[in-house]
């Protein structure tokens, strides 16, 4: 015990995993027992006005290429139309992109899926669902459900420069993908969810109605099986010594770093269940 939770914390703990998500932050959690994906609805990008790289798009020319690609098309129709996590770029300073990596997704880096694109005013619409089966797409959803970040998206193309009455028009000629970013070109191409709070912890519990249990065995039980507080600590430089708890509820464990905590969600139900189940037990003694 003899803890201090005076500091400042990060805390996403739910009380009825993943079903909270839906309703309070406008994304839905598939869970699949030892991954899980996101899905939700996005704007892709803007037309007719000036983009952070002060040019334009026209919504003509871009859904006459999303229409009339038989590869676009293909792709939509089995659910198969992928984005990759960032724009491709070269690993050393002079390596050159092939035209082939360029204008191909790479499967071993995607991270979502584009669904039902769809024009709405001057704005491209689709529906998003996050990647599971590699790390660029589990990597995307869990910083989403950590209220790292907001899921934001920038097209990649082919095509020319144009001056059309004066304004600088982008002519595509090949529209590949649409890939996750962390900061758009089109100010607009932002996910359409809401994040977790960052609050002191006495405010969550009290949202939450859940408490911080400083059962460490445990803890550590449930932390050694759960590969998304595996790549938390990789990321802040935690180790397991550093977990000191869980949350009352079992979803959670609680991870202290100096005077930062963070709860961190665990996934994996079938982890879920054994902490919950240990918690009765240890209860119940």
């Amino acid at each position: 015990m003899g803890q201090n939770l005076n500091a400042m914390c990060y805390l996403q703990e739910q009380t009825s995993y993943p079903e909270d998500y839906t309703a309070r932050f406008g994304y839905k959690v598939h869970d699949k027992g030892s991954r899980f994906y996101l899905t939700f609805d996005a704007i892709l990008q803007s037309f007719g006005v000036m983009n952070r790289n002060r040019r334009m798009y026209e919504a003509s020319n871009i859904m006459d290429k999303i229409d009339n690609d038989e590869y676009i098309q293909t792709m939509l129709r089995q659910n198969s139309w992928m984005g990759e996590l960032d724009h491709p770029s070269p690993e050393f300073a002079t390596q050159e992109l092939s035209m082939n990596r360029i204008a191909n997704p790479d499967p071993k880096h995607t991270s979502h899926y584009i669904r039902s694109p769809r024009l709405v005013g001057n704005l491209l619409e689709a529906h998003i669902q996050t990647d599971s089966s590699n790390e660029n797409g589990m990597n995307l959803a869990i910083k989403i459900v950590d209220g790292k970040i907001y899921p934001c998206f920038s097209a990649r193309v082919l095509g020319e420069l144009q001056n059309r009455s004066g304004k600088p028009i982008v002519n595509v000629r090949k529209l590949i993908t649409y890939d996750s970013v962390l900061y758009p070109s089109h100010q607009e191409a932002v996910g359409k969810i809401t994040q977790p709070m960052t609050e002191s912890i006495d405010a969550i519990e009290k949202e939450t109605n859940s408490k911080i249990l400083f059962l460490k065995e445990l803890a550590e039980m449930a932390a050694n099986n759960s590969k998304e507080t595996e790549w938390l600590c990789e990321s802040f430089g935690l180790g397991i010594e550093d977990v000191i708890g869980l949350t009352s509820t079992g979803n959670s464990v609680v991870i202290q770093e100096n005077k930062n905590i963070y709860i961190q969600p665990l996934s994996d139900k079938n982890i879920r269940a054994k902490t919950k189940k240990t918690l009765v037990d240890w209860f119940n003694r």
